[in-house]
């Protein structure tokens, strides 16, 4: 460049950067001070150079966000019952003792039929083992192989030979006895349910903020209000149907919801019970296990009746658990005869006949009809039908009134049905001269059936027994209830009376009773299978920050970075975290059970946190951690219910458990770091609104959840001191105000 050139360049320079004539001339008036202030060029501004045409978006002012949020929140992997636990399967069958085996075999031997001791446990299938006894049951112990008896001529040979086995000095240092075998091998029941919370719930909730910032400092207010998420399920066999012992009513026994679906499901003709393929459909013993802590080892020991020990009657199981098991029972035969005289225990009408000739009443009218189907022998069928009904229902008149209300009910829905009948047929007799047209009655005919079976089921769930004075069940004397199997062989059933001649006139009356033994042999160890379980775990989140902040500017460098602000916060945080459990499981021994725990965690302290934004015109992106140690009080409440039909001393009941309601509750310190990170991206619709979505991560340690907190003790469950963390995450979508 010329030196011509270089002078006309400074003279330029200096002339961009020297003050006019004019203002010189204001500065004599104004003074040099006011000539800086008022002029544009002001030596360490910060830098407002628009060289790549985006000028950068101030922040002052006021402003305020509402964000909807959808989150999902962790939920730890609970097992429902005591963790770990697992206890013997139910003994249905047990081995006799030696001393009743050998003495069975002893009055076997002296049949004509029986030739050897070897055809003698042939006969009776009676068989003896070697164990290694860990335990006083034998459902514990170890076989190591069969007692060998092939040596021996007479019952009283093998007797003596098990006697010197067991009472051998070696044999007992290694706990070898000899025992009588053959009973199916138990299996350990653990908690069916060991994953009852597998998925993170989803939830919407809401997050404000509002706040002002001056450029470089300011307070902001948030509050956020959920989510709240929720977790959960139910199992067992019985989910689908609607036959469990609690299906929705306060009835015990059989439910009349069951009873009253009468859908012909397995094709037999008769609609006697709802089931996906059989009539008779019922889950007696339960498909979820769930094992309690007990008070004491023989918490869950009862008598059962699950052989049919009553003759004639509807005792026991004898077809298995058909029907729930309480104290119900069932037959298998829906329709078996009623006769009140032989035996009134089988308290089941039988009008097949009657139903028979109301059929063929139908069938009997022509098209057009011509012949009366004589109304009076309609009439005397309805009769028999009506007389059946009433005379059932005064045999079980003294019955509870649970079952009262079943049969009542049921019993009700007979007479309907058959007043319907009556009533259609008087009408279509009125309209046709007196005669009845074929195959017009047939809806109302199949709802009378359809009502006999609701009811014939409904009493064969009914148990009654009767003796006279001998004992014998000969159709008079008392109703007796039914008996408890008779586990130890004994031959006496768990619970029984003693009678004697107490007025002294030669006859023993079943109202002559000395004493009520109880056969505690026969107590039987139930499990707890539930017929369904219900899980419902409800977390939800809630909180209050307010935080002072700190803009740290970058406006002073001239392009790079020059649009990254840092942002410094710190103040104070309060969050809030509900966590409730809540159990139900109906069925079993014990009817239905529930346990609702609530865990309310506090937690305030310090926070601070770090942002990052970068702003691209219109856009703006930031990432922002904030960390916080808090104080946390836990409070916990809960409310239990153990055992509504938990009967003490009724049959397939426990014998001592009773229904059990407990609240509890406890208060926890404990310290809980909080780390929350987010990330989100901003759109500048006009300088006061920008709509914006991003993602938040939160983690919280040491705090309490409902279902790890609640203890599975029986009858009074518990709280445990446990804690753990918990992890949600999740996106929100808002939009931002700014004046």
């Amino acid at each position: 460049m010329s030196a011509s050139r270089k002078c006309l360049l400074a003279a330029a320079l200096c002339g961009a950067m020297t003050p006019t004539a004019t203002t010189w001339a204001q500065g004599g008036a104004y003074g040099a001070k006011a000539i800086v202030e008022h002029n544009d060029l002001r030596w360490f501004e910060p830098v407002e150079l628009d060289i790549d045409g985006q000028m950068p978006h101030r922040t002052a002012g006021w402003f305020a966000t509402i964000d909807k949020l959808y989150w999902a929140t962790s939920n730890p992997r609970v097992e429902i019952g005591q963790e770990g636990k697992t206890v013997d399967s139910e003994r249905i069958y047990r081995a006799p003792s030696n001393d009743l085996a050998l003495s069975a075999l002893q009055q076997i031997e002296t049949l004509d039929f029986i030739d050897s001791l070897s055809e003698n446990l042939s006969y009776t299938g009676v068989q003896f083992v070697i164990a290694n006894t860990r335990g006083t049951d034998s459902l514990t112990d170890d076989i190591k192989s069969p007692f060998d008896t092939s040596t021996f001529t007479t019952v009283a040979d093998l007797s003596a030979a098990i006697t010197a086995f067991n009472t051998d000095a070696a044999n007992i240092a290694n706990n070898l006895t000899v025992r009588v075998g053959g009973e199916p091998t138990p299996y350990q029941v653990r908690n069916s349910i060991r994953d009852a919370m597998p998925d993170a719930g989803w939830a919407w909730g809401e997050r404000y903020s509002f706040g002002y910032s001056d450029g470089e400092q300011g307070w902001m207010v948030e509050i956020l209000d959920g989510p709240e998420s929720n977790a959960g399920g139910t199992w067992g066999a019985g989910e689908a149907s609607p036959y469990t012992s609690q299906s929705g009513t306060a009835v015990y026994g059989p439910d009349p919801y069951y009873l009253g679906d009468l859908e012909d499901d397995d094709g037999d003709g008769e609609g006697d019970g709802d089931g996906p393929t059989n009539d008779l459909f019922a889950l007696g013993f339960g498909s979820v296990a769930v094992n309690f802590n007990l008070p004491t080892p023989d918490f869950l020991n009862g008598y059962r009746d699950y052989f049919n020990n009553s003759s004639g009657a509807a005792g026991g199981t004898q077809t298995g658990p058909i029907m729930y098991i309480g104290n119900y029972g069932a037959f298998e035969d829906d329709t078996p005869p009623f006769d009140i005289t032989g035996n009134p225990g089988a308290t089941v009408i039988n009008v097949q006949d009657a139903l028979t000739a109301i059929s063929s009443y139908n069938l009997q009218a022509s098209d057009p009809p011509t012949v009366d189907p004589n109304e009076t022998i309609l009439q005397q069928q309805i009769n028999i039908i009506l007389a059946d009904v009433n005379q059932a229902g005064t045999i079980i008149n003294g019955l509870e009134d649970e079952e009262n209300e079943v049969l009542d009910l049921l019993a009700a829905n007979v007479f309907t049905t058959v007043a319907a009948l009556q009533a259609a047929q008087n009408a279509l007799a009125n309209a046709n001269a007196g005669m009845v047209p074929p195959n017009q009655l047939n809806a109302e005919i199949n709802a009378v059936s359809q009502a006999l079976a609701a009811f014939n089921t409904a009493l064969a769930g009914i148990v009654l027994e009767v003796e006279d004075g001998d004992g014998e069940g000969d159709g008079t004397g008392d109703l007796d209830t039914r008996l408890a199997d008779d586990l130890d062989g004994n031959g006496q059933a768990g619970t029984f009376r003693v009678l004697a001649d107490i007025d002294g006139d030669g006859v023993i009356e079943p109202g002559e009773i000395i004493a009520i033994i109880n056969n505690f042999g026969d107590l039987h160890t139930f499990n707890i299978f539930f017929d369904q379980v219900t899980i419902r775990n409800r977390t939800e989140i809630d909180g209050v920050e307010l935080m002072r902040m700190h803009d740290i500017s970058t406006r002073h460098k001239l392009e790079q970075g020059r649009f990254d602000d840092m942002r410094f916060t710190y103040g104070v945080r309060f969050l809030q975290i509900k966590d409730d459990f809540y159990f139900q499981g109906l069925g079993s021994i014990l009817g239905r059970t529930s346990v609702d725990t609530d865990v309310e965690n506090q937690i305030v302290g310090p926070q601070m946190g770090l942002r990052w934004t970068r702003v691209d015109g219109p856009w703006n992106f930031s990432l922002e951690a904030r960390g916080m140690v808090g104080y946390n009080i836990v409070d916990v409440d809960q409310y239990g219910l153990f055992g509504e039909e938990a009967i003490p001393g009724a049959l397939n009941r426990s014998a001592t458990a009773r229904t059990t309601a407990s609240v509890d509750g406890n208060r926890f310190d404990e310290f809980s770091p909080i780390g929350e990170l987010r990330a989100q991206l901003k759109y500048r619709l006009a300088d006061s609104i920008s709509l914006q979505a991003g993602y938040t991560a939160k983690f919280v340690g040491n705090i309490h959840r409902g279902s790890t907190a609640t203890a599975w003790n029986a009858p009074d469950f518990g709280i445990y001191d446990r804690k753990g963390d918990l992890f949600t995450n999740g996106l929100n979508l808002g939009v931002e105000f700014r004046h």
